[in-house]
Formats: C-alpha cells, structure tokens, sequence
C-alpha cells in the first residue's frame, strides 16, 4: 500500500471563511504548504518571528524544525482555552531524548486540543515531488482534522518523502 498522498483531495470543509495559522520559516516548504492549502480554498496567515501562542489561532500548522513554530507550540502546552486544531510538523530528529521531548509536548497539548503529530524523512527544499508530496500530506491532516471540535485528541504519524 502507498504512502504517496491523493493529490486529487476534494477541497477543505468550510474553507470559505478558513483561515489556517503556519508558524514557520517563510521558506520553500511554508510556501508549498500555503500554495496546497489556498488550492484546496483555505486562506494562511503565516507568522515567521517568535510570537509565542496567538490565542485567535483556531487552526494551526506548526513546524516544529523553526523557532516561531517551536515557540508557538511550546505556549500552547497547558492552555485550555480556545480551543485549536493544530498540526506539529518536523523532520524525525536523529536524538532519542529530541524525540520523545517534541512526542510528549505535542502529547500534553492534545490533552486539551486536537493535535496530530507528522513526523517526515528530510526533504531538500528544491526537489519538487517530495515537497509536494509533504504539503499534500500535510493539507490532508488539516482536511481531515479541521472541525472536528467537539474531539480533542492527540495522533502520530510518519510520512516518508523518499
């Protein structure tokens, strides 16, 4: 069975008034995801500087490899209130201790929000299929994960760009 995403996706649930927060670095991958998510009809408000939690962000991708997306999650751990449907990116990190630190905080937050964990292999920001590849996976988890509320969980999982 392929790992490979559908690029085909129907676009977003309620994406006309949907705006997703990107925590990240404005580089090559923030504008892959930006591009895949406004495809699907979702607006972004990418914030690339250490600004912490925003309280008005609803949904969220948080990348995890960049110091807005780290800080961002890292405020978000303990807060209960508003609710937020968030997506916690990065590459794998080769330290065990690095790992298992990002898993439990990622963990702690989806105790009171939705939070789902992507894991990737490395990605070189100038190879396109496997850039397209992370943002279609990506947009797939926000498609998929996005109004859904009334469910506050934490998931894992790893998707494989080679």
């Amino acid at each position: 069975m392929s790992d490979l995403p559908n690029p085909l996706a129907s676009p977003l649930r309620g994406t006309v008034s949907t705006t997703v927060t990107l925590f990240g670095d404005n580089d090559e991958i923030d504008r892959a995801l930006s591009a895949e998510l406004g495809r699907r009809g979702c607006r972004t408000h990418a914030v690339s500087v250490d600004t912490g939690w925003l309280t008005s962000a609803a949904n969220v991708i948080c990348r995890l490899d960049t110091v807005a997306g780290k800080r961002a999650l890292e405020g978000l751990v303990g807060r209960v209130r508003p609710p937020a449907t968030v997506i916690a990116m990065c590459e794998r990190p080769v330290s065990a201790y690095e790992s298992r630190r990002i898993h439990d905080m990622c963990e702690e937050c989806g105790r009171h929000h939705d939070v789902s964990l992507i894991w990737h292999s490395a990605v070189d920001a100038t190879d396109r299929p496997p850039l397209k590849h992370l943002a279609v996976s990506v947009a797939d988890e926000v498609s998929e994960r996005m109004g859904d509320v009334a469910e506050r969980a934490f998931t894992s999982r790893y998707v494989d760009l080679s």
